[in-house]
């Protein structure tokens, strides 16, 4: 006997799946919903000029992507706090970071890790975009 059983999936896909002894897979995409279209107004699309980043594989771009695709984890036991008292005592974090050249020091003591991750990751995107010093200048006068 073969039980098929129909999910709808976030992608707006209907997915049968069939018992193990049928081997049948079947997929059709769902008529109610359909792919955005491709936008045609050159004002309105985005272009990616530059990346960069801060993780638990450091702040080099290449060095990350090579450590992904050799399948290295970022996940370790956190020694930044005393995480005796919870269930997880492993996690990914972040070492060796410095907002040095990025964030002032008045600023850098005021923010918390996660917006000084963030700033330094767009700023490391900016100057990784290449765009010229006037175009960064007003970029960080209106943020």
């Amino acid at each position: 006997m073969c039980f098929i059983l129909s999910l709808i999936v976030n992608l707006s896909f209907t997915i049968a799946l069939a018992a193990p002894r049928c081997r049948t897979i079947k997929a059709m995409a769902s008529s109610s919903v359909a792919a955005p279209k491709r936008e045609k107004d050159p004002k309105k699309r985005v272009v990616i000029t530059g990346m960069g980043l801060v993780s638990v594989f450091g702040s080099d771009i290449e060095t990350f992507y090579n450590k992904l695709l050799e399948g290295e984890s970022g996940i370790s036991l956190i020694d930044r706090f005393d995480a005796s008292s919870f269930s997880v005592r492993f996690g990914g974090q972040i070492r060796d970071f410095s907002s040095e050249g990025y964030i002032d020091g008045k600023n850098d003591r005021r923010l918390d890790d996660c917006w000084r991750y963030c700033i330094v990751a767009g700023k490391r995107a900016l100057d990784d975009a290449n765009l010229g010093q006037q175009v960064l200048d007003t970029v960080s006068h209106n943020v």
